[in-house]
């Protein structure tokens, strides 16, 4: 924190937030790109033809590693806590699934639980579902959110990236910080 001399002759702290706060869209999109250029490395990523799907972060997303859920994160069904698998003390964490859905059935709905601790940036098929402002304060942690995501997922290959932050610093055991997400979709059946 740095203190700053006010006019009337007060102090004012001010909280300097980190680099990655505050990340341009511009950028977001760039991270973006650069993680599907790597997943278009490594393959096409599952077909998923069944009537009703859930898709939750595990050691199977790309860049993705389980981590120890902290005692204060809510538990989230079928998705485990994950961070950055290259550096677990890392600031922030990109993440990425890709799958495929038939092209024979119609997607009727389709959901997004998210919880992280501190903030993050989802981005499905080019398009930013969440765009979460940085919080100033290390103890922030969003316990979960759902977002109806129907209108960003489409037949055919889908790519999901998850650009998460820990303000504060590097992930540490003083200053957790770790994302969960579960993708819910539910199809039609086979037209």
């Amino acid at each position: 924190m740095i203190k700053k001399q006010r006019i009337a002759g007060r102090q004012t702290k001010i909280v300097k937030l980190p680099k990655c706060a505050g990340i341009s869209k511009t950028k977001a999109m760039l991270m973006y790109h650069a993680q599907l250029k790597k997943h278009n490395r490594l393959g096409a990523g599952r077909f998923l033809s069944q009537r009703t799907i859930s898709i939750g972060t595990d050691n199977s997303w790309f860049n993705a590693q389980i981590i120890p859920r902290n005692p204060a994160w809510v538990p989230v069904t079928n998705a485990n806590y994950v961070w950055f698998s290259g550096n677990l003390s890392a600031e922030n964490a990109v993440i990425s699934t890709r799958f495929s859905l038939s092209q024979r059935r119609a997607i009727l709905a389709a959901t997004l639980f998210l919880s992280v601790d501190n903030f993050a940036v989802v981005i499905i098929n080019g398009v930013p579902v969440v765009y979460d402002a940085p919080q100033n304060t290390p103890s922030f942690y969003n316990t979960g959110r759902t977002f109806d995501v129907r209108r960003f997922l489409r037949r055919g290959r889908n790519d999901i990236v998850i650009i998460a932050f820990n303000f504060g610093g590097p992930r540490s055991d003083a200053n957790p910080a770790g994302v969960a997400a579960r993708l819910d979709i539910r199809l039609s059946s086979l037209q």
